[in-house]
């Protein structure tokens, strides 16, 4: 629980200051300034406060709105905390090209209480370690991961970040193999781990009347209708681990030995371009759904059970992301549900082949606090405003 609230606190701290970029320079008892020269710098303690204070100046001067008020609030000067019960995954599966067979590994899947602090730009989400409910570990296995997920909301430039670690799987599709006898409806790998890392931006077309914030950010509030076109880059890299390979008895039998792969690794470069679209009915009511494609090419790295290797770089690899969401915002707190989805699926009809998908998906209810006179209190205390 220390490492937790350590976490948190660094988190608050980072969001709060870095939520700061762009709002309005708090009032001053002392004529405004116009530039950074203007802050007094003579003597020799104005001269040591003036790189500090500049930097507030700078970080709180200020902006133009570059926005359509008509449909989208902003809530400056808010910190928005919400308490998610969500669920997070990655699930993939290794495809034999020769005899067109699959076997589909998945997470027993976890729903866990979380703390979510958003800023203008920025939402993390910590968990707390509380697990509400999961899945049967006896039939399921257990599963241990470790996933980070970092969403970066700009006005007109969206950035997701994703590092996941999963390790214990079990085999979704046992049972449509007559080689699997058992009393239990999956094979269970504990051996298998699995690791994702992905970085994806999308430019959001329509920027001043569409706000992905609203659905994803929590820190704007789409007032009418409306939607936006995207388009961006991305990057993924994959590894697989299994032992001795990935696949075993009893499957060795409906797969060629191309597959009995112990270590894959794959990496992926490619563009984003898709559409997304919030529908406000019943004035404090939203829906959003999202569905960007991602057209690339791929390298992939293999090492099989007998110690040979397989590499090769390969195009057309494709990307599929699917957002949802669905809520209820009366400008002080809000409740809601939504999704994040990411498939991708790559065609080497040479060689046996990952895809691999994963995302989260949370129910959540949210609070934004006015930061306004905390904020003015702490930067008068330190001499940071108020010359």
């Amino acid at each position: 629980m220390q490492f937790f609230f350590r976490i948190l606190f660094f988190t608050l701290t980072i969001l709060w200051v870095n939520g700061k970029a762009q709002d309005t320079l708090l009032t001053s008892t002392h004529k405004p300034i116009k530039s950074i020269w203007d802050i007094p710098h003579k003597t020799l303690w104005q001269k040591w406060m003036w790189p500090h204070r500049s930097m507030v100046y700078e970080i709180t001067k200020p902006r133009k709105i570059n926005y359509d008020t008509a449909y989208i609030k902003f809530y400056e000067k808010q910190l928005v905390v919400t308490l998610p019960v969500s669920t997070r995954f990655l699930k993939f599966n290794l495809t034999d090209r020769k005899s067109g067979n699959k076997l589909i590994f998945a997470p027993n899947l976890q729903y866990d209480l979380g703390i979510s602090i958003s800023s203008r730009w920025a939402t993390f989400i910590v968990n707390t370690g509380v697990k509400v409910f999961g899945n049967n570990i006896n039939t399921q296995g257990k599963t241990t991961y470790k996933d980070y997920q970092l969403n970066l909301y700009g006005r007109k430039i969206t950035t997701d970040i994703f590092v996941q670690y999963y390790k214990g799987f079990y085999i979704q599709n046992s049972k449509s193999y007559g080689t699997y006898i058992s009393n239990k409806p999956y094979a269970i790998r504990a051996d298998v781990n699995a690791l994702n890392i992905e970085v994806s931006s999308y430019y959001i077309v329509n920027n001043k009347k569409f706000s992905y914030r609203n659905t994803f950010g929590f820190t704007e509030q789409q007032k009418k209708s409306a939607g936006s076109f995207l388009f961006g880059i991305y990057y993924s890299y994959f590894s697989a681990n299994g032992n001795p390979s990935l696949v075993t008895q009893p499957f060795k039998a409906n797969f060629d030995s191309s597959s009995f792969i112990r270590t894959g690794h794959t990496q992926s470069l490619g563009v984003n371009l898709g559409y997304i679209y919030t529908l406000v009915f019943l004035k404090k009511c939203y829906a959003t759904a999202s569905l960007v494609q991602g057209f690339g090419g791929e390298q992939v790295n293999y090492k099989r059970d007998d110690n040979s290797t397989y590499n090769q770089l390969v195009g057309g690899a494709g990307k599929l992301n699917v957002r949802v969401g669905l809520g209820y915002d009366n400008g002080r707190y809000f409740i809601g549900s939504m999704g994040i989805f990411d498939y991708f699926l790559f065609n080497n009809s040479l060689n046996s082949t990952f895809n691999y998908s994963f995302g989260k998906f949370m129910v959540y209810v949210g609070y934004r606090f006015s930061t306004l006179k905390a904020e003015h209190k702490l930067l008068h205390r330190l001499k940071l405003i108020d010359y």
